[in-house]
Order: C-alpha cells, then structure tokens, then sequence
C-alpha cells in the first residue's frame, strides 16, 4: 500500500514537470489557477528540487504566483548584444530592425505574455503604415521569430507565439501600390516654407530638403560625416531620445551628394556655430554634432517638431505636415529633376528599387508626361521638335481642308 502511494505521488511529480526546449518547467495549480513556471535549469534532479521548494512555499502560504518576468526590451537588447559569429551588416540589420521597429512595438510588453494576436497585430499594423516593402517585412519578422525562439529556449516562455502568422498579400509584381500616405511641398512652397526659417534653423531644415535625411540622421551627424572633396555627407547613425543608434538598416549606411548651394549653407553654418562655440567657452560641449543646441549637446528631436518645425509651417501659411514629408520632398525633386530610379534609391537608403517605386511611382507616372519628346530633343535639340509640331498642324489642316 506504501509503494502503491508512493508511485502515485511519483506520477503526479513527473505529470507536475515537464521540458520544453532543453528547460524544465513546473505546472503549479494556487486557488484553482494552473501556471506555467520556468524552473531556469536542464537539469531533472535539480528541477525536481525546485517543484519541491514551490510546493512547500504553497502549502505555508509564502508563493504568489509568478515574479515580475522580464520585459520584452530587456531579453531583445541581451540577445542582440550576444549574437556571434554574423557579418557587420547584419548586426546593423539587427540594430536598425531592433531601434525602429520591435522596441517600439514590442519592448514594454513582458516577453512570456506576447501572444499571437499582438505579433499579427503589428504585421497589419506594418502593412497599413505602407513604408515597408514585403522583403524588408519579413526580415523584420525573421528576427522576432528568431528572438521569441531563443527566448523558448532560455526557458523565458513555455512556447513561441510566432506560429502560422499570415503575411498580407502582395501584387502580382512584388509592389504593393497605392500605400503612399506622406505629403511633400512643391518647388514654390520650398522658397516660401525657407524664407519663414529662423536663422538658427535654416541650415538644418535646408539640409532637410536637399538630402532627404530622417529626423534621426541629421540630429545625430557629425563634422566628420562631411566629406568636402567629393561634396558629400555619410550617414553613419541616428539619434532618438539623445542617445546614438544605428540608422534604420543597412541600407541607410549611404553617401548623398552635395549640391553647391547645400555645400554653401553648411560652410556658413559652421562658421556662425564657432563664433557660438567661443562665446560658450568652458561651457561647450564637444559632442561634434553639425546642428546642435548652443553649448553643444544634442537637439531634443519632439522640439524640434513642434517649438520649429510647426511655427515655421504657420509663418509660412502652409498646411500641416511632418518633418518626415521634407524627406519625401527630396524624392519629388530628384525624380522632377529626371534622376534615374536607381540613383534616387540610393540617395534615399532605400532596401531596394521596388519601395522606391513602391512609395513614389505615382510621381514618376506624372513626369512621363513628355518623356519622349525630351529624349528625341537630347539628340535633335527642341528647334527641330517645334519644326516637327508645325509640320504635323500643317498635315492636319490640310487633311481638314475640302
């Protein structure tokens, strides 16, 4: 009878622990609510422990339950930092994929309660924004699969919520159209919009429009990333909240060309920032950033929107629009301009041509307009074009005449 007892509570030990992975894990039932808790060990002998310590802490009334676990931010920024043997590209990947996509999202969420809901959630959410091509979103994907799946194997969670998440479909050409959901100023609303910057800001909202660099970008550029020789700027990182970042991906590593005005307005620039930097003296902060506050340190990226950005639209009398829309504004002059798509998606930082068209298509639709006869003009010059054009008015008035 003794044994007979003893092999049941035995069965109920072994029916109480199970491995998930290479961790074993407890199911503990307290007031009629069964938990899953990690024991954080693959050892048997040493989980078993564990199941014991648990079970007398329930019977004296010590055990409520599951200790504050740990954010989802927390075990993504360990995971990143421990990742071996991949390329420097794919690091930055990682970082970008990390600092402009999953943390936001995700980071303040404990990473046992994500579920599936919230990661299909954030795939539609991502679609809808339309700034994503299909490729890039799935990479982004590739990387929380690959998170929650260690984090199952840490014994963080019992199992990987990434489990049969459906992608949203896609056109027959791999481009989605249509998403494009940003605003840009026209040729004359740039003169206006310019003319209404305070002196302080004209240098940084200029670079703005003739680079198409993300908010993050230029707070975070530095003197070094100037090459004056070939008249470029290197984008390098980013900044949020202050603190430096890698940029959005790989991709965003990139080298813009500078025009000769644009080279003209930083020279300046730099000129009136070390008249500031000397007034400051002790004061001055050498953090070497290009547009900075005035000992320094770097520009608070929500002031610069609404204490700058906004009152400059108001002078201007223009409408409402993000300082993400003077982005798009660089693309609709490069492609005005008649710059082939495969420059502009590098300019940009672009993944791949397909989000470039992807996100401004329409606006190469607009400038075909004519494209044939500019390209027989190249050629003949528009003398011989305006011949041709009289010729076909003659021809149509003389098949007109009875």
């Amino acid at each position: 009878m003794t044994t007979r007892k003893a092999d049941q509570r035995t069965k109920e030990r072994r029916w109480n622990v199970f491995k998930i992975g290479r961790i074993w894990w407890l199911s503990v039932t307290v007031n009629g609510l069964r938990q899953r808790v990690s024991t954080g060990t693959s050892s048997k002998n040493l989980a078993m422990k564990i199941q014991d310590k648990v079970r007398g802490e329930i019977l004296e009334g010590k055990w409520f339950g599951k200790k504050d676990e740990e954010p989802f931010k927390d075990y993504a920024e360990r995971w990143n930092k421990t990742k071996v043997g991949i390329k420097k590209a794919t690091q930055i990947s990682y970082r970008g994929i990390l600092d402009n996509h999953l943390l936001p999202h995700f980071g303040e969420l404990v990473i046992s309660g994500i579920q599936r809901k919230h990661i299909q959630d954030f795939v539609g959410k991502k679609f809808d924004e339309g700034r994503l091509s299909h490729k890039t979103l799935k990479n982004v994907l590739v990387c929380l699969h690959q998170i929650l799946g260690d984090a199952e194997v840490d014994g963080l969670i019992a199992r990987n919520p990434y489990l049969k998440i459906e992608m949203p479909k896609e056109n027959g050409d791999g481009i989605r159209r249509g998403k494009f959901k940003g605003d840009y100023l026209s040729t004359n609303e740039i003169r206006v919009f310019l003319d209404s910057c305070e002196p302080k800001t004209y240098p940084l909202f200029y670079t703005a429009i003739f680079t198409g660099m993300r908010r993050g970008e230029l707070l975070g550029l530095e003197w070094d990333d100037i090459d004056w020789v070939s008249k470029q700027i290197h984008v390098r990182r980013s900044l949020y909240k202050g603190r430096p970042q890698a940029p959005k991906s790989e991709y965003s590593v990139r080298a813009i060309d500078m025009g000769s005005r644009l080279v003209k307005v930083i020279k300046e620039h730099r000129i009136k920032q070390n008249e500031i930097r000397l007034k400051a003296w002790k004061n001055w902060i050498n953090n070497d950033f290009v547009f900075c506050q005035d000992d320094g340190t770097s520009l608070d990226g929500d002031n610069l929107y609404h204490r700058d950005f906004q009152r400059t639209l108001k002078r201007a009398g223009l409408r409402h629009i993000r300082i993400h829309d003077l982005r798009h504004t660089f693309a609709s002059i490069l492609i005005s301009s008649g710059h082939n798509p495969k420059y502009i998606q590098n300019q940009m930082g672009h993944g791949s041509i397909q989000i470039t068209m992807d996100l401004y298509g329409h606006l190469m639709e607009e400038v075909r307009t004519g494209a044939a006869d500019r390209t027989e003009d190249f050629v003949f010059g528009q003398s011989e074009s305006k011949f041709c054009q009289g010729q076909e008015k003659g021809v149509t008035a003389s098949a007109a005449t009875p």
